[in-house]
């Protein structure tokens, strides 16, 4: 069994000057972001909110445009976090009255417009419903992220109490019997429910903040009944009962040996095991993400940090077929960066960022045009000539992740365990890191991708507190 090596990210203090990535984050933030927020409006993100709000009106867009229009507000308040921006600031805080009126007005905390609008009898695929096209509770869950992300960002509580009333009512009304034994069709909560649930354990104002219940322990249990609810199927009050490989529902997480079903799925799905790894400090869950590594990185993944080869299901495939028209959705290495993220974190082990830096460098740049508004779904090593970044795509999952990743881009560069400062990517720029006994003060100068000639100057702290890692 594993011990854990209880590293966290560092997630203040950290500004990347850096001749190669200061240009492309700038691009991301000024000119991505708003083009996603404008596309996203037209599709109907905000217009569904408003039909709940005035109790009519058809759906527009995909099932999933909630989750789409809240992943993109936590990349924006990650950006936030980092530099204030008063007109973003006050998109956002546009949106987010627009949110909790239409929660408001749907009553109790549960908050998914297409459900609410289409299938109102169809709560979490019941009745008839599906909850893998439904996705409400993957909605749900990017609310809550979108919440704490913004709470963190700016000290507003108006999406951060949305969140809250959507995981007061998800954790009262999900579970084990006598609750509903219902697990999202899409993964995402499991993790974000843990987001959440840190949050509240560690900031003692919140409860002050918010006109609503604030509850730690209700958030914690709801994460674990959904990684280990997956794959037990005989109190199940979903529809379909059985999601199947596909949603990575075939077993439960201690015996699944080999990862497989749709890859986005599968990477948020196995990010949520090692978080609750990590808050549980169980080196059971660990070993299972571990295992399910190995199955990753040892027989399916690609050259560039591409996952996922099959177009049918938008699945892994499996080991050794990696043809180089394979699919590899963006979506899919973002979530694979997330999960080797929390594997780092959970071991300490520099073999999960050499995947990270793969993946950054090689397929999620190349996701999105140098304009910056246009973008991949599918990232194949080879083309015809047939393969085009689209202005954007009757499904924009991946626009969304792509933000959520870069506005976090500062917090990968990081991470600290108690007197030891562990630096993961060769990135210019300052920091200082605070540690148990005072902080190290940095200046890093790096020459990647071009060449791999980096200079660490330290001018506070000792240098025998810096682990590096050495690329593979």
């Amino acid at each position: 069994m594993h011990a854990f090596s209880d590293l966290r990210a560092v997630e203040t203090g950290v500004s990347v000057e850096d001749a190669f990535w200061s240009h492309k984050l700038k691009i991301f933030r000024e000119v991505t972001l708003p083009d996603v927020l404008t596309k996203l409006e037209k599709d109907g993100a905000i217009s569904n909110y408003e039909k709940v709000i005035a109790g009519e009106g058809k759906h527009q867009g995909c099932p999933w445009h909630d989750g789409l229009l809240m992943e993109t507000l936590r990349g924006a308040s990650d950006y936030l976090r980092q530099q204030r921006d008063p007109a973003l600031e006050a998109r956002i805080d546009a949106y987010a009255a627009i949110v909790q009126e239409a929660q408001l007005a749907a009553g109790g905390g549960y908050l998914s417009t297409y459900t609410l609008l289409d299938r109102p009898h169809q709560r979490y695929g019941e009745n008839g419903g599906n909850i893998q096209w439904q996705h409400d509770l993957y909605n749900c869950g990017c609310l809550v992220e979108a919440g704490v992300h913004h709470y963190r960002a700016t000290g507003k509580t108006v999406l951060l109490t949305c969140a809250l009333r959507c995981a007061n009512e998800l954790a009262a009304v999900l579970g084990e019997p006598p609750r509903k034994w219902v697990v999202p069709g899409h993964s995402l909560p499991e993790y974000a429910m843990l987001e959440l649930y840190a949050l509240t354990r560690d900031d003692p104002d919140i409860p002050k903040l918010v006109d609503c219940d604030v509850r730690p322990d209700d958030y914690l249990r709801l994460a674990e009944f959904w990684v280990r609810g997956r794959g037990v199927h005989a109190h199940r009050t979903n529809g379909p009962v059985y999601l199947g490989e596909y949603a990575q529902d075939h077993a439960p997480a201690h015996a699944q040996y080999s990862a497989v079903g749709h890859a986005v799925r599968a990477m948020l799905y196995y990010t949520g095991i090692t978080r609750l790894a990590i808050e549980r400090r169980d080196a059971g869950l660990l070993e299972d993400s571990l295992r399910l590594w190995r199955s990753v990185a040892d027989h399916k993944l690609y050259i560039n940090g591409g996952v996922g080869a099959t177009h049918f299901e938008e699945k892994l495939g499996a080991d050794y077929d990696l043809p180089n028209d394979g699919y590899l959705e963006t979506c899919a290495s973002v979530g694979l960066i997330f999960w080797a993220k929390a594997l780092h974190d959970a071991t300490g082990k520099a073999e999960f960022y050499d995947v990270i830096e793969r993946a950054l460098y090689n397929m999620l740049l190349s996701s999105v045009a140098l304009h910056g508004t246009a973008y991949f779904y599918r990232n194949p090593l080879a083309s015809t000539g047939n393969d085009h970044h689209w202005a954007w795509h009757g499904c924009p999952c991946c626009p969304p992740m792509i933000l959520k990743l870069f506005g976090a881009f500062d917090t990968y560069v990081y991470s600290t365990r108690k007197d030891a400062c562990f630096v993961n990517l060769y990135v210019s720029g300052k920091a200082i890191i605070p540690l148990a006994h005072g902080h190290v003060v940095l200046d890093q100068s790096s020459g990647y991708p071009w060449d791999g000639c980096v200079t660490l100057r330290v001018s506070e702290g000792a240098a025998e507190m810096l682990a590096l890692r050495i690329p593979a």
